[in-house]
């Protein structure tokens, strides 16, 4: 069920930055480690040294996307205190929209590293389904 945004509130003064470029960056960088991924698992060439550059490679990414997000983590606080004095009549309702609101802000942040996640479990797959072994990355 899509989030109904006329409800939230105008947060321009807590200062968020604006990250498309940034994501747009991101999410490019993450179609071509899929396209790597899905080379050298079509070419079964998958070793331990393409394996380590891809799994890096990939939270080279993930990490960027996650320092991109830090300044929405920043403002919880503010924006639960906002919904809170704004609908104090009716806290229940000051929760659900702050909830959403903030999750509203971090979506485009957490499917990029839920992409990323996907990415390092495919690759792990691919490595333990040509190897019969696991990763060497793994420490089991």
């Amino acid at each position: 069920m899509p989030i109904d945004t006329e409800q939230f509130l105008g947060v321009e003064f807590l200062e968020l930055p604006n990250h498309t470029n940034e994501l747009s960056k991101a999410e490019d960088l993450i179609e071509k480690l899929k396209s790597k991924l899905e080379t050298i698992r079509n070419e079964k060439s998958i070793c331990d040294k393409s394996h380590d550059k891809l799994y890096e490679d990939t939270c080279r990414v993930l990490d960027y996307v996650g320092k991109l997000s830090m300044p929405a983590f920043a403002i919880e606080d503010q924006l639960e205190e906002m919904y809170a004095i704004k609908f104090k009549h009716s806290p229940q309702l000051a929760k659900k929209l702050w909830l959403d609101h903030y999750e509203h802000i971090h979506h485009p942040y957490t499917l990029l590293k839920n992409r990323c996640y996907r990415l390092l479990d495919e690759l792990d797959t691919a490595y333990i389904k040509q190897h019969n072994k696991y990763p060497p990355n793994w420490k089991i």
